[in-house]
């Protein structure tokens, strides 16, 4: 997958960079191995593999992210992402909302491992493909994650993530890898690949990341 590519060569691409200054910054709170106090959007897309409906393929996703360490244990998150699969001129669209709390274990110098639970709501509407409404769905779910962060160099992170959600009618599970390079005290830019898979479909999807620390 190119987007797997893409972070792949970006890591090799900081090793050869001048040695970044973040170190002296001072913004890593309680001597953290990343940055957790920030907020980023993404976007990216993807293709959906399913033999439910084999028109509905191309996927668009935006993201907005905000994140923060409450102390030197506790993570929290306030996530919004909307999620638009393509098939001729109209689209499926799926929004979703969610509060997530996590414990952080430092357990390496220069990385860490978090896991913990996810709860928030989804709206996703049905159309045909003359753009009509079939119908909207609301629906409630609940989740569980886990994560490796790891600090590669001064200014470049990386984030391997596992996550599993329970919606009100499916369930899915996740897996992304990501990489940030701070370029400087205040701004990063990455990449992310993720793939998602349930018993009626898998999406692979790739995209870009800014973060601004706060």
């Amino acid at each position: 997958m190119r987007v797997y590519s893409s972070i792949a060569l970006l890591s090799l691409t900081s090793v050869f960079m001048p040695q970044s200054l973040a170190s002296d910054w001072g913004y890593r709170t309680y001597s953290a191995p990343v940055n957790y106090n920030y907020f980023s959007v993404a976007l990216g897309g993807g293709k959906l593999n399913t033999d439910i409906d084999s028109d509905r393929d191309n996927v668009t996703i935006s993201d907005l992210n905000l994140r923060w360490l409450i102390n030197e244990h506790w993570i929290t998150n306030v996530q919004y992402k909307g999620r638009f699969t393509h098939f001729g001129d109209s689209n499926d669209r799926a929004d979703y909302l969610t509060l997530s709390g996590a414990r952080r274990f430092a357990v390496m110098e220069k990385g860490d491992v978090y896991a913990g639970v996810k709860i928030g709501g989804a709206k996703i509407k049905l159309r045909d493909q003359s753009g009509s409404t079939l119908s909207t769905e609301k629906e409630f779910l609940l989740g569980v994650f886990t994560g490796v962060n790891y600090g590669f160099t001064d200014a470049l992170e990386g984030t391997m993530l596992l996550e599993y959600l329970e919606y009100d009618l499916i369930h899915e599970s996740s897996f992304e890898l990501s990489l940030d390079y701070y370029f400087s005290e205040k701004f990063s830019l990455g990449a992310y690949a993720r793939t998602i898979w349930n018993d009626d479909a898998n999406l692979d999807q790739g995209g870009v990341v800014a973060k601004i620390r706060f």
